[in-house]
């Protein structure tokens, strides 16, 4: 969003219609049994996910905290896997996302 907004003083991006309609939204086609399986593994892992963060935020010792956020740490890799793969993309695009997440 960030490369196609314009920029306002003090560094403030403006969010537009104009802008984000440029950014591409995927649409789960519930008739395609890959889509439909791709959604489905999706709000498995989604609610895996909230669940795990009430865990952490009630987890009483080190141990068990340490334990949680890697378990949200595998979780959020099997997201960012389903959404590589429901965009389909390669190897290289993939090293971009990820290179420009960090």
């Amino acid at each position: 969003m960030h490369s196609i907004s314009s920029t306002k003083q003090g560094g403030y991006f403006e969010y537009k219609p104009m802008y984000f309609s440029q950014i591409p939204i995927h649409t789960i086609d519930s008739s395609n049994p890959s889509d439909k399986s791709c959604h489905y593994s999706m709000v498995a892992l989604i609610r895996q996910m909230l669940e795990l963060h009430k865990q952490l935020s009630s987890a009483k010792t080190e141990h068990d905290k340490t334990v949680i956020r890697r378990q949200i740490d595998a979780t959020d890799r099997q997201i960012d896997q389903l959404v590589y793969e429901l965009y389909g993309l390669t190897e290289a695009e993939i090293k971009i996302v990820e290179d420009g997440s960090t």
